[in-house]
C-alpha cells in the first residue's frame, strides 16, 4: 500500500511540476484506478472509451417491412419513412436475398429495420458523432441512423435509389439545411468501437432541404420538420455549416490529473443552436482541445469518464468565449448511467 501511495505521489509532483496548467486536485485512493494518472500517446483504442461508449449506446426501433414493395413507415406525427420497391442490395455484393434468385443484385423479401433519431445535441455525443465536417462546425436540425438487414447481413441503396425521410425536430426548422451524411472509418455499430476519424460530409447535390407543416393529429398545434431524400442509409443529419468567416479562437480544458485521454472525453456544446464538438486530447499538455469555436459564443464544457467501473460526469459553463480561452474544469462528480444519460437528454 506504502508504495502505491508513493508511486501516487511522485505522479503528483511531477504533473504540478512540469505542467502548471494542471489542476493539482488528485486525491489517492490505495489500490485504486483513480491513482492512475498516466496518458497514452494514442488513445484511439482505449478500451475503458470504446466500454464507455457502448455504456451510453440507445437502443434502437426495431420494425420489418418487404423490400420488395414501395411502402411508408410511420411512427406518429414526427417521423416517415418511404421506401420504393427493389431498391436494396447487399452492402457487402453479392447475389440477392429471398427470392432474388438467378445472381440478381436486388434484395426482395422481408427485411430488419433498425433506426434511432438523433434528436438532441446529447444524441450526438452519445453516439461519439460531433456536428464537424473537416473541422468546420455544423448546425444541425437532427438526423437518424438507420440500418437494414436480411437475414443478418446488411443492406444498402441501389445506386439512383432514395427514400425519403420527414421528422420533426426540437426547434423550428430553418430554411438552409442541407443533406449530410457520416463518412464512417470504424462502423461503430458493427464492432462497438468509438469512430475517432468521424466526419460528416454534405451531400454532392447541395440544395436546400424541404421542409414541411401539418396540423397535429391529437391536438391543435402544428407539427414541423425537414424532409431529406437520401442516397445512402446508416448516418443522415440536416446540417448547415456556422459562418466560418466570424473571428474564431482556440480552446483548452484541462481536469485533474487522473482524467486522463485513456478514459476521458470532453465536448463543447454550445448553447443557443444545435452544435457539438469534440476536444481532442493533447498528449503534450494532458489537456483537450479544439479549434474554430467563435470569438463570444455561449458553451458548456462537458467532461464523461468511466474509471474502474465508476462513471464521472464534470461540467464548466462559459459564457463568453474569448475573454478566456484555457479553462479548468472542476473534479468531475461520480454519477451513475441514469444520471448521466439524463443530464445528456436535457442538453
Amino acid at each position: 500500500m506504502k508504495k502505491t501511495i508513493t508511486i501516487g505521489c511522485i505522479a503528483l509532483l511531477f504533473f504540478t511540476a512540469c505542467k502548471k496548467e494542471l489542476s493539482s486536485n488528485l486525491i489517492l485512493y490505495p489500490n485504486h484506478p483513480l491513482n492512475d494518472t498516466a496518458w497514452m500517446k494514442n488513445a484511439t483504442g482505449s478500451a475503458t472509451l470504446n466500454e464507455l461508449a457502448q455504456l451510453m449506446f440507445p437502443n434502437l426501433t426495431v420494425d420489418s417491412f418487404d423490400c420488395s414493395k414501395t411502402d411508408t413507415l410511420s411512427y406518429g406525427d414526427s417521423l416517415s419513412i418511404v421506401i420504393p420497391g427493389s431498391s436494396f442490395t447487399y452492402a457487402g455484393g453479392g447475389s440477392g436475398g429471398s427470392g432474388g434468385g438467378g445472381g440478381s443484385n436486388v434484395c426482395s423479401g422481408p427485411v430488419r429495420i433498425e433506426f434511432f433519431r438523433l434528436k438532441t445535441k446529447g444524441d450526438f455525443i452519445k453516439f461519439f458523432k460531433p456536428t464537424v465536417s473537416n473541422g468546420y462546425l455544423l448546425e444541425t436540425g437532427g438526423g437518424i441512423f438507420i440500418r437494414v438487414t436480411q437475414n443478418g447481413h446488411e443492406l444498402k441503396l441501389l445506386p439512383g435509389a432514395t427514400i425519403t425521410i420527414r421528422f420533426s425536430d426540437t426547434q423550428d426548422p430553418k430554411p438552409n439545411m442541407q443533406v449530410f451524411y457520416a463518412a464512417e472509418t470504424i462502423p461503430y455499430l458493427t464492432l462497438g468501437n468509438i469512430d475517432t476519424m468521424h466526419t460528416w460530409l454534405r451531400d454532392l447535390d447541395t440544395t436546400w432541404i424541404k421542409t414541411w407543416s401539418k396540423p397535429n393529429s391529437t391536438n391543435t398545434s402544428i407539427v414541423t420538420g425537414y424532409e431529406l431524400v437520401s442516397k445512402n442509409l446508416r448516418w443522415i443529419s440536416a446540417c448547415r455549416y456556422t459562418d466560418s468567416t466570424l473571428p474564431s479562437t482556440k480552446i483548452t480544458a484541462v481536469l485533474p490529473p487522473n482524467f486522463t485521454n485513456r478514459n476521458t472525453v470532453v465536448f463543447a456544446v454550445f448553447a443557443n443552436q444545435k452544435t457539438v464538438v469534440r476536444l481532442k486530447d493533447d498528449f503534450d499538455s494532458r489537456s483537450f482541445a479544439t479549434w474554430r469555436i467563435p470569438i463570444g459564443s455561449k458553451i458548456t464544457l462537458v467532461s464523461i469518464s468511466r474509471i474502474g467501473t465508476d462513471l464521472y460526469l464534470g461540467t464548466k459553463n462559459i459564457n463568453d468565449v474569448g475573454t478566456v480561452t484555457h479553462y479548468v474544469i472542476d473534479p468531475p462528480v461520480q454519477k451513475n448511467l441514469t444520471e448521466i444519460l439524463q443530464y445528456l437528454n436535457s442538453l
